[in-house]
């Protein structure tokens, strides 16, 4: 007999639970779907090693994992996205092939991916039945927009229908893709990290929706990392780790420390502390302004939202956060203080100098340092080994008298990989070649390093956490306190609200390019933040 879920456990390399619905007797019922000994591998990537899991109608099993863990790939298996090299797909107690997406939505199995696929001049009842209007749409409009209006008020999915998907916001998009999925009689839904860019009350109303589809028969997949969410609206838990399955169970019998101690192969204690989130202490209240923000604006152009009458200001020792659903001017305004973006009226000063005019090399040669959104297009060259790419920038500053200090460079890289828990045999390796979390890691390397020759810089991160495991995330976290603790500042751009509430000193709200809010901390209100992201409250 397997051990008890709600037990404390001391290995959870051997952790496995009986399934059970709420603490009540195990389920009897047949799955819906089986998935038996699943193996996939790319080149030297074992992505799945064997993972089993069921589906069961009528309940909202949640997939957790660290990155690689195999969940992604396990439902994209199930969704005729991958084929597995190895293992078995039953419906129904029935064998069938899933080799394509098609044979998938054959059997009611839909997916609606973490970026969405939907065309923006078009209605929403047009994206709904694009590509499953049949023949003769031109005759058939009207019988198809009164379909989507009937299917989305069977279900309870609010959403106009007559609307245009590029007025509304992210939140109404994400009902947007599941009805589509439901316009295709799905009766498996997948859905990858759905809330990754929602407001508070947009995950709210999410998580109805899905409550309701699951009471109505269907069988709701759901993949993300965040584990409130998933102890929240979860009827079943499956943790992966190295492509397998390490436990099940109901959502009853788990709390975050046990998940995450599943999710990373740590002990209890160790779990516990990957979960901890510590704010730094409060500047002082005579602590120097280093970056300061007055008024500024910019053109905008056909790809780039202008921001208007942007302030705000960051003193040594503060992390403060700017929120905003995605799109509202974040990636404008980090350009705008690195010097990519031309300012139309405004200033900008740091420790007290005008930089509004200055190029990006002066910038950076005084402290300003951006750890960018995109990690690989924008924080690296790809041909670069991992010591060149730690040094990428400074070594006017390390090497004053030399071109290029192979020793030296050299170890930085080695203190990257060590300090930083950078996975690489060498420094010589080429960055290329590490995988998304190890390159985010090695930037923050090279950005704690400027931190060290600058005396008071200030940090520009972009979205640092984003598609990182929990113990990545901790790390960047520990990185961005560091400087702080060393007299810097750092601007923390971020879609994630639950991680600028436990980080940040103040918060400032975004939305369509202007500053609507500001809050400080630590006492913040989610519900009132979001508000603020979604235009709501000035």
């Amino acid at each position: 007999m397997f051990p008890d879920p709600a037990r404390d456990y001391q290995c959870p390399d051997q952790l496995r639970c009986e399934l059970k619905f709420g603490g009540g007797s195990p389920i009897t019922k047949q799955p819906l779907v089986r998935l038996v000994n699943v193996w996939k591998r790319f080149g030297s990537i074992q992505a799945l090693a064997g993972a089993s899991l069921d589906v069961y109608p009528g309940e909202i099993h949640v997939v957790l994992g660290e990155n690689g863990a195999g969940k992604t790939s396990l439902m994209c298996v199930l969704a005729g996205l991958y084929r597995p090299d190895q293992g078995e797909v039953l419906v129904n107690g029935q064998q069938f092939a899933v080799r394509t997406p098609a044979d998938a939505l054959k059997l009611g199995v839909t997916m609606v991916h973490q970026h969405f696929e939907l065309v923006d001049n078009l209605s929403v009842w047009e994206n709904v039945v694009l590509g499953a209007e049949g023949g003769r749409f031109a005759l058939t409009r009207r019988r198809c927009h009164q379909a989507v209006r009937q299917l989305a008020s069977e279900h309870g999915v609010e959403v106009d229908i007559d609307a245009r998907v590029r007025d509304l916001p992210v939140g109404l998009q994400q009902k947007v893709e599941i009805l589509k999925m439901l316009y295709r009689r799905a009766r498996i839904l997948i859905l990858d990290e759905p809330t990754t860019f929602l407001t508070p009350q947009e995950v709210d109303t999410l998580l109805v929706t899905l409550q309701r589809l699951a009471a109505s028969g269907l069988a709701i997949l759901l993949v993300t990392h965040k584990l409130r969410d998933a102890l929240r609206v979860g009827d079943r838990l499956t943790v992966m780790r190295g492509g397998r399955v390490v436990a099940s169970l109901p959502a009853a019998g788990g709390t975050e420390e046990l998940l995450v101690q599943w999710m990373m192969g740590e002990p209890p204690a160790a779990a516990t502390k990957l979960l901890e989130t510590a704010r730094p202490a409060p500047p002082a209240p005579d602590a120097p302004v280093l970056l300061e923000v007055e008024e500024t604006s910019t053109v905008g152009t056909h790809n780039r939202l202008r921001l208007q009458g942007i302030s705000f200001r960051l003193r040594a020792g503060e992390i403060v956060g700017v929120a905003g659903v995605a799109g509202s001017g974040q990636r404008e305004l980090a350009e705008l203080l690195v010097g990519l973006l031309p300012v139309a009226a405004g200033r900008i000063r740091l420790s007290g100098v005008d930089i509004t005019k200055l190029p990006i090399r002066d910038r950076l040669d005084r402290g300003l340092v951006l750890v960018p959104e995109d990690r690989v297009r924008d924080g690296i060259l790809p041909g670069m080994t991992l010591a060149e790419t730690v040094v990428l920038g400074l070594h006017r500053h390390l090497f004053p008298n030399v071109w290029y200090d192979f020793a030296r460079a050299m170890q930085l890289g080695r203190n990257a990989i060590e300090q930083h828990a950078v996975r690489a045999p060498h420094p010589l390796i080429p960055s290329t070649y590490l995988s998304g979390g190890n390159i985010q890691k090695l930037i923050l390397a090279r950005a704690v390093e400027t931190c060290r020759i600058r005396a008071e810089p200030v940090v520009v991160a972009l979205n640092p956490s984003r598609g990182l495991d929990v113990r990545a995330v901790q790390h960047v976290h520990q990185q961005l306190r560091s400087v702080v603790g060393r007299g810097g500042a750092v601007l923390l751009v971020s879609e994630d609200l639950d991680e600028l509430i436990g980080l940040c000193h103040h918060i400032v709200v975004l939305h369509r390019g202007q500053t609507v809010a500001e809050f400080d901390g630590p006492g913040y209100d989610r519900y009132s933040i979001g508000e603020a992201m979604l235009g709501s409250a000035a």
